[in-house]
């Protein structure tokens, strides 16, 4: 909205949503065991696509102190996963930052507030797109001039592989890592490799373009093309079935469901998915629109 407010005109897509919520439709055909729940609505031509957050709740709140398949708590690998950054980043470039801070970040706080928020006009197919999300690193720094590309960096952490097992693991998990960086148009991924304990033994850099072509020659557990593709036919089918008023559902159930479900769950308004402040906005918008077609 404040680019909006900027430029007084609206943004134009097909679909406006969270990186994060394109990445479960995205990876689907290959996840045997997440599922999700999402919201839609529609207003001025445009669905508007987010988390189920009540449904996000539950789910955190049953599964976050469960012992995880390596009977650790799921919230544990999560605070590896944050710790495991503070270990890579600094706030600024190396020549301004302190030494104390770079030979200190073994022993920093863990955070998981600070992030960059990125927001991208993008499409696949004919569908058009806005997206935000989450990233976690600039590569080297930003630049000053804000129409020039952010050499973005994702950070991950998987456990060592030890076995054939735990290699085909890691390379259903790289479809995950893959997709995120990829929607986003992050050209850089770097991978922590752990101890079944949580102790970081080695680091691996990836080029996000480069993944799906090693996965199809090493043991094809997932296909980028694919990927893609079924993105494409999905977005296409919310195009043609979420539309007036109301807000939808998009769901898939977990451990094996193999289909995604799109309802309507309430018949007006837009279930907070937009805010009263955005509505305002928008309405404003229009008025000085259908006013200046009737001045000229």
């Amino acid at each position: 909205m404040h680019y909006e407010k900027q430029t007084e005109t609206p943004f134009k897509a097909d679909i406006i949503t969270w990186r994060g919520m394109m990445t479960k439709l995205m990876t689907a055909p290959f996840e045997r065991f997440d599922g999700f729940e999402m919201r839609a609505t529609v207003f001025q031509g445009t669905i508007f696509i987010e988390e189920d957050h009540e449904a996000k709740m539950r789910h955190n709140s049953r599964n976050n102190s469960r012992p995880g398949p390596e009977g650790i708590p799921n919230d544990m690998y999560a605070y590896w996963g944050y710790k495991f950054e503070s270990l890579c980043l600094i706030p600024d470039t190396w020549d301004a930052t302190s030494r104390d801070y770079i030979e200190g970040r073994e022993s920093h706080v863990v955070s998981n507030k600070a992030q960059y928020c990125s927001i991208v006009r993008t499409g696949i197919g004919p569908i058009s797109m806005i997206m935000g999300g989450e990233v976690d690193a600039v590569w080297d720094q930003k630049p000053e001039d804000p129409s020039e590309p952010i050499n973005y960096l994702e950070l991950k952490t998987a456990q060592t592989p030890e076995s054939e097992l735990d290699e085909v693991k890691f390379e259903r998990k790289l479809c995950r890592m893959w997709a995120q960086s990829f929607l986003l148009g992050v050209p850089k991924l770097i991978v922590g490799f752990r101890s079944r304990n949580g102790i970081l033994q080695s680091t691996a850099e990836f080029k996000v373009r480069d993944i799906p072509g090693m996965v199809k020659r090493r043991r094809q557990t997932w296909d980028g093309n694919l990927a893609i593709k079924f993105l494409e036919h999905v977005l296409h089918f919310l195009k043609e079935t979420i539309r007036g008023d109301g807000v939808w559902s998009i769901r898939r159930g977990a451990k094996g469901g193999r289909t995604i479900e799109v309802m309507k769950i309430e018949s007006k308004g837009t279930g907070g998915i937009l805010s009263e402040e955005f509505l305002r906005w928008r309405m404003e918008l229009q008025a000085k629109e259908v006013a200046k077609m009737l001045g000229g």
